[in-house]
């Protein structure tokens, strides 16, 4: 996570309104009744320093965040693999988190192929590859 958050000093970029705990609350609530899982616990300690965020063509999704951000709206609009609960993504893949396996993957946004995976506890090493730190 230090790289990512390294490569945050100095760059330009947009952050969702500061996270409510209620958000994260309702979230969890409609992501389950959608038929997807929560999100994962490292990542809702992300998003309370980060709660959404754009960068660079790269989009990460936060809690009831107004516009493109949001983690519901985009589980719910864009195409997405099987048990995956999508995070964000860039131009060519997706952050998602498997939740049956308990892996963060980057994959591919055409034809959904896992390109990398990391364990739960490495979020950081997943926000630096879907941000190409």
């Amino acid at each position: 996570m230090k790289n990512f958050l390294q490569y945050l000093k100095g760059k330009s970029y947009k952050e969702g309104e500061p996270l409510e705990k209620e958000a994260v609350i309702v979230a969890q609530k409609v992501l389950c009744n959608m038929g997807l899982d929560f999100v994962p616990a490292s990542y809702v300690a992300f998003l309370k320093h980060h709660n959404g965020m754009k960068a660079n063509g790269c989009y990460l999704f936060g809690a009831t965040v107004d516009d493109d951000l949001d983690i519901i709206d985009q589980n719910e609009n864009m195409p997405r693999p099987q048990n995956v609960l999508l995070l964000g993504y860039n131009e060519f893949d997706y952050l998602g988190y498997d939740y049956v396996h308990k892996k963060y993957q980057i994959i591919d946004r055409e034809d959904f192929e896992v390109l990398d995976s990391y364990a739960d506890d490495e979020l950081g090493a997943a926000l630096n590859e879907i941000f190409e730190v």
